[in-house]
């Protein structure tokens, strides 16, 4: 019970990854980003940069991104897209205020992507981490050598824990368009133990949640007539929705309201907002259970990188 708590514990991490940067006026890069021999990683916790290799950051990377028990090629596939999703990042991030001076990358959830240190590892897993370790090396292997490409950029490889049966598209969480992060099939987690759950809060703590994130915004009196004029696409996921006369993408309300995926519905009863949600995540990119699926039926890594991100990329 122990060792699948902590496996939950990663599998969430993973789940609210979501680029801070595309919903700003940010362009992408022209140059290809060149990602650094060694890693100069913020760690937010301790509030010291340390210099790290490729293998290390990706083995604290996987064992903060994704279940350690999955299988070797489903954790290749997602060796490959952390290491290109940080390229993306520090090319992105290069002189921002964001991170302090001399770091290259952050630990931090919201701003990069998860990471664990050596000794967080520990902590978690316990002596458990050294039975996974070699799997994860391999992992981080194959993710060095495996950067993602479309058009010779680095994608913005970004990735989920669980679709609600297939992926979501950029468009609908961050309203830019991508070639590699369209809707495909993603049937298999349809099969998930938590598919679909069903979140409650009462009207009070939803206003809370909404004031915290637009501190100026006006709603209606009646908690009933908050939420209108859904927009859905047909695998379910919230392209926009109005909260009085404030129009909010599926992505804002996931975050505003700490729902597990972009893919949900919303009622008002008696005081309580019931949010019915369907996968784990924003739904974009690699789903994570999926890419184990595949894995099980003898997919390899590069099928299922290209399943996910499309024929048109190059590793």
């Amino acid at each position: 019970m122990k060792d699948r708590l902590f496996i939950f514990i990663c599998f969430a991490a993973a789940a609210f990854l979501l680029p801070a940067f595309f919903g700003k006026e940010a362009s992408v890069s022209v140059q290809t980003p060149v990602i650094p021999e060694t890693l100069n990683i913020y760690i937010t916790e301790t509030k010291e940069i340390r210099t790290i290799t490729h293998e290390e950051y990706l083995t604290g990377c996987l064992a903060a991104q994704i279940p350690l028990d999955y299988e070797q090629e489903a954790l290749n596939a997602q060796a490959a897209a952390a290491m290109t999703y940080a390229g993306r990042l520090i090319a992105d991030l290069a002189g921002k205020a964001e991170l302090p001076d001399g770091a290259d990358i952050s630990d931090s959830t919201s701003l990069c992507q998860p990471y664990y240190t050596p000794e967080k590892c520990a902590a978690v897993f316990g002596g458990s981490y050294e039975e996974y370790l070699p799997k994860l090396k391999i992992a981080a292997e194959y993710g060095r050598n495996h950067i993602i490409t479309h058009e010779n950029q680095p994608i913005y490889a970004v990735y989920h824990s669980v679709s609600s049966g297939r992926t979501n598209s950029a468009e609908g969480i961050w309203g830019r368009s991508f070639d590699y992060i369209r809707s495909v099939d993603s049937h298999w987690d349809k099969d998930y133990t938590n598919y679909e759950c069903r979140n409650e809060m009462t009207a009070e703590q939803a206003r809370l949640c909404l004031v915290n994130y637009k501190s100026d915004i006006v709603t209606p009196a009646d908690y009933s007539k908050w939420f209108s004029e859904f927009n859905a696409d047909e695998n379910g996921y919230v392209i926009s929705v109005k909260i009085g006369d404030n129009l909010f993408s599926g992505g804002d309300i996931w975050r505003i309201f700490g729902l597990r995926s972009t893919a949900f519905t919303v009622e008002y009863q008696s005081g309580i907002f019931t949010f019915v949600t369907k996968g784990y995540g924003h739904g974009a990119g690699l789903s994570q259970y999926g890419a184990n699926e595949m894995a099980k039926q003898g997919k390899t890594a590069d099928e299922i990188l290209r399943h996910y991100y499309g024929e048109t990329v190059s590793f």
